[in-house]
């Protein structure tokens, strides 16, 4: 015969079982390693779409014999990063980042041969989204600035 406390314990640990269960059936992490069309060094590693967010890894890396300056404009900047989706026509707004510094305070520098790992956060796709656009300022170029900005035009999800 199984105690009181021991069946409060096993309900307990029945309930964390279901309630981590049910929150790994809402996470779908797709691993993409897709570099940027005009920018070899510049990968799109994974994208996570996870219960309340999304979240993407880009891997910089130089390739060049000279250094790189990297930066990342915080959330609500003009150049700040979005994530589209094609096929919905929602764009979510960047809320986080974090492995680059942010443009407004100083530019990272990648030495040749090194990389950084730039990780963006974003509200949680909407459902149905399989076709994506993710880019600094929309994907649209900086009209007073030599400056390129990031952006993956065709970004396919598919079951992994």
């Amino acid at each position: 015969m199984i105690s009181h406390k021991k069946k409060l314990s096993l309900r307990a640990a029945c309930a964390a079982m279901c309630l981590a269960a049910a929150g790994a059936a809402h996470a779908q992490t797709y691993k993409l390693n897709l570099p940027m069309d005009d920018d070899p060094d510049t990968v799109l590693q994974t994208i996570a779409v996870l219960a309340k967010e999304t979240r993407i890894t880009l891997l910089l890396k130089n390739t060049s014999d000279d250094d790189v300056g990297v930066c990342v404009h915080p959330a609500g900047a003009a150049d700040a990063f979005t994530l589209r989706a094609l096929d919905t026509g929602d764009v979510l707004q960047q809320t986080a980042f974090s492995g680059v510094s942010d443009c407004s305070v100083r530019r990272d520098t990648v030495r040749p041969g090194k990389q950084k790992t730039l990780r963006l956060t974003f509200p949680r796709l909407p459902k149905g989204a399989t076709r994506l656009q993710l880019g600094e300022n929309d994907c649209q170029p900086n009209a007073d600035s030599d400056v390129q900005n990031w952006c993956f035009r065709d970004i396919e999800l598919t079951a992994p």
